[in-house]
Order: C-alpha cells, then sequence, then structure tokens
C-alpha cells in the first residue's frame, strides 16, 4: 500500500519563505561579523601606527634631549641660547638624516677644541694652522663642503658661527666615512687628511691610532653623562 504527502501550494511558500529568511539572517549575520572583522583590524592598524609614531617620536625626543645635555656638559654658557638653539637643531638633523649618532659629532667637537667655538689651531712652533671653530674645519675645505648643499661661506668669520661650523665639519666627517666604510679610518682621515691616510692604506702601513682613541674616549664620557 502506497502512501504519499502532498504540500500545499501555501505551505511550500511558507517553507520557501522560513528558508529564505535563515539564509537572509545567517548571509546577514556574517555580513555583519565580517565588517565588525575588518573595522577591527583596521582599528588594530591604526593603533600599531600610532605606537610606532610614539616610538619614533620618543626616540626623537630622546635624541634631542641628549644632545642639549652634551651641548650644556660641553660648551656651558659659551654660546648664546639662540645659536645654542639653532646648534642642537642642527645636530639633531644631522643624527637623523644620516642615522649618525650626535654625540659621534659632539666627541669630535671636545677632540678638536674642547667645545671652544673661538678656537684657533696652532702647529707646533705655534704658527696659525688654519683650522677653526668647534670642528677646527680650514676655510677652504668649508667652501667646499658648503658649495655641496647651498651653504655659502666666505670668510673665517663665517666659520666661527658654531652653528655652521659644525654642519660643515659634520658633512666633512660624513663624508669619509662614506669614503672609507669604516669610522675609525674616517677619524684618523679627519685628523691628518684623506690623502696621507691613502697613501698608508696603499702601503698597508699602521693608521695612526691616537686621535681616534681620543674621540672613544671623549665618545664614551658623552655618553656616561647624558645618558637616561
Amino acid at each position: 500500500m502506497k502512501s504519499s504527502v502532498r504540500l500545499s501550494s501555501m505551505a511550500v511558500s511558507v517553507l520557501f519563505v522560513i528558508g529564505f529568511a535563515v539564509l537572509f539572517t545567517f548571509a546577514s549575520e556574517w555580513y555583519s561579523n565580517r565588517l565588525k572583522l575588518e573595522n577591527l583590524a583596521y582599528r588594530e592598524r591604526i593603533l600599531h601606527n600610532d605606537l610606532e609614531h610614539l616610538e619614533v617620536v620618543g626616540k626623537w625626543t630622546l635624541d634631542y634631549v641628549k644632545i642639549e645635555k652634551a651641548l650644556t656638559y660641553m660648551l656651558g654658557d659659551r654660546l648664546p641660547e639662540v645659536s645654542f638653539r639653532i646648534l642642537a637643531e642642527n645636530l639633531w638633523q644631522i643624527s637623523q638624516s644620516y642615522s649618525l649618532d650626535p654625540l659621534i659629532i659632539l666627541a669630535v667637537v671636545a677632540q678638536e677644541s674642547r667645545g671652544n667655538p673661538l678656537a684657533r689651531g696652532r702647529f707646533q712652533t705655534g704658527k696659525f694652522s688654519g683650522a677653526l671653530g668647534l670642528m677646527q674645519i680650514k676655510l677652504e675645505t668649508a667652501k667646499s663642503m658648503g658649495s655641496r648643499f647651498g651653504l655659502v661661506i666666505e670668510t673665517e668669520e663665517d666659520l666661527m658661527r658654531p652653528e655652521v661650523n659644525v654642519v660643515v665639519g659634520s658633512a666633512y666627517l660624513i663624508r669619509l666615512i662614506g669614503k672609507y666604510g669604516h669610522l675609525r679610518e674616517a677619524l684618523v682621515a679627519y685628523n691628518l687628511g684623506h690623502s696621507a691616510v691613502d697613501k698608508l692604506l696603499e702601503k698597508n702601513a699602521p693608521l695612526p691610532t691616537v686621535y681616534y682613541e681620543g674621540v672613544v674616549a671623549k665618545y664614551k664620557d658623552l655618553v656616561a653623562h647624558c645618558s637616561f
């Protein structure tokens, strides 16, 4: 005996509506959850970027404070406030642009002039060597380096301005680091001249290290004084 179940068109319609409603509800819930997840992921990315930005800003701030502490330690009140601020900002910009620890530059300043912005270099005979200012740069070298980035230097008085002297001296040091690929050789060349260092390297002769060791010692002193 066979039996069959027949659904009326009304029942089929009701089932279809119910099925569609369930499917629509499921799809709506899935889409809503997807939007929530995407929004959460977006907010997480924004938060991550903000944290990275805060970390960078925090490092920038610490670097600037470190520069200020080092300058105050080295120079005391020998600079007017305006020159002090310009010098600090220039050092900060150089350190950020070239990923160079600003205390390396200031260690060279300490080695070259002991932080005296009016220093004039002398040979052992007492004759003026031509080296001027904080980083003991010679005028011709300063003119050559300054012309590379639009800084006009014409007289010794221009080079005696600390904010100018350190910019030019730093540019020269960075150029030497790029040339030799090592800080030690660059510092020796800063002291002796790159021609003298080139000749020593060509002969495989040992480089004198007294100047380099002096800069390193002063760098360590600055790090100890300016640590947080």
